[in-house]
């Protein structure tokens, strides 16, 4: 499954919000991947950019979800 998705956009928590956002006004469902808060709720720290997440899609929509960047 992981290898079906590719990254499509990394930044903030909020300008994340916007892509998702903007994927589902053209029929796409992203992922948010949040990994500090994931290492968090497992009881890990780990260092990570400030507030950086990543949204990915799947690989047959990441020509057209390029389009709304």
């Amino acid at each position: 499954m992981a290898k079906d998705y590719i990254v499509l956009f990394r930044g903030s928590s909020i300008e994340a919000g916007r892509v998702l956002f903007d994927l589902e006004e053209i029929g796409i469902k992203g992922i948010l991947r949040d990994q500090q808060t994931s290492a968090a709720r497992s009881g890990f720290a780990i260092p990570a950019s400030a507030d950086e997440v990543q949204v990915l899609v799947h690989r047959d929509e990441h020509d057209k979800a390029k389009t709304i960047l």
